[in-house]
């Protein structure tokens, strides 16, 4: 299946940027930033395909920020091997081009985030789906 992807000189578009500020966290709290990912495949003609990867950011507790920044890319496919595929899903998140929107969501929050009360937040360069 490593023929499925025919042109890898695609150009990622940012699709969507979510930033809510919240109250402050209490002092000495506790703050867990829960973190994943969202990633649609959707077919737009015979050769091509859609992928949107999106991030989410949830403080548990509910306090500083909440953040979502969606990332797509059109991806030229050979029809044949994407059509064989059993789980499109999982053929782009382990992809070069899940790796791709990964990378410059992370760059988006990092700089989005910098001065923040917890300073640039980083997150990994590679697709977090919730199991």
């Amino acid at each position: 299946m490593a023929n499925v992807i025919r042109n890898m000189n695609f150009k990622p578009i940012v699709e969507e940027i979510s930033y809510k500020r919240l109250q402050d966290p209490q002092p000495s709290a506790t703050v867990n930033m829960r973190v994943w990912d969202e990633l649609k495949v959707e077919r737009l003609r015979s050769d091509a395909v859609k992928v949107v990867l999106k991030r989410y950011v949830e403080p548990q507790p509910s306090c500083i920020f909440t953040i979502e920044v969606a990332m797509g890319v059109e991806v030229i496919i050979n029809t044949t091997e994407y059509d064989n595929l059993e789980d499109p899903i999982e053929y782009f998140k382990t992809s070069a081009v899940g790796r791709v929107l990964a990378s410059h969501i992370a760059c988006i929050m990092s700089e989005l985030t910098l001065h923040s009360q917890i300073g640039p937040m980083v997150t990994a360069p590679m697709v977090q789906l919730p199991q």
